[in-house]
């Protein structure tokens, strides 16, 4: 059922970050996505490492709030909410911190692209660094997060979650001079429905074919 083509070129394009986060919400995630194979000895619950040899690029995809476990997850959302820099102490971080650092161990010298939606675009913004190529986050559920240069965000102007990352946008125009429109897409919401604008799905309304990111970058040895 999958297609089976090289990503090539500067980014990702919103098809193939539509299919990574897709795939991040599944136990059973496809073994082979868009050229790159599932390292399921890496993978996890909240996330799913795509690792392309030829290319030499591992993505990294985080998934939302979940609802099992009688939803715990949600707890993780009000640590948050409560307090941003206590939210790096709960199991949901953890979890993601450590499939990073082993990625970024195994995979040396790889290109590393992060993505996560909702409550992961917090996961995503605080791994975020210049070892990483492009870090995208859909609809993240964002808190006085300071955006890096290779930070980029999608997210739909009726979405509630990620509302407050919009007057980031006007602050980081002015520290980093190389961020632009390109770092902050906006989608035009079809609804008024918050739960409706937050889905994967209204990456549909974008042309498929755009490409999200910057190009290649000198990677640094982790440590």
């Amino acid at each position: 059922m999958n297609n089976f083509y090289k990503i090539s070129g500067n980014g990702l394009k919103i098809n193939e970050i539509k299919n990574f986060i897709q795939s991040s919400y599944l136990e059973e995630a496809p073994k082979n996505l868009l050229g790159y194979v599932l390292d399921e000895n890496l993978s996890n619950l909240y996330g799913k490492v795509y690792v392309n040899e030829e290319l030499k690029k591992v993505i990294l995809s985080f998934r939302g709030t979940g609802m099992e476990n009688l939803g715990s997850d949600w707890v993780n959302n009000l640590i948050f909410l409560a307090n941003s820099s206590s939210y790096k102490l709960t199991p949901r971080f953890q979890t993601a911190l450590k499939m990073y650092r082993d990625s970024m161990k195994k995979y040396i010298n790889y290109q590393f692209e992060l993505l996560g939606h909702s409550q992961s675009g917090v996961i995503v913004n605080n791994l975020c660094s210049n070892d990483v190529r492009n870090c995208i986050s859909l609809n993240p559920a964002y808190k006085n997060a300071n955006l890096k240069n290779n930070e980029y965000i999608i997210r739909s102007k009726a979405d509630v979650v990620s509302q407050l990352v919009a007057p980031k946008k006007i602050l980081n125009s002015v520290l980093y001079p190389k961020w632009s429109n390109k770092h902050m897409i906006n989608i035009e919401n079809k609804t008024n429905n918050p739960i409706t604008e937050h889905k994967v799905d209204i990456l549909d309304r974008l042309n498929q074919n755009m490409i999200i990111g910057r190009g290649m970058i000198k990677m640094n040895k982790y440590k």
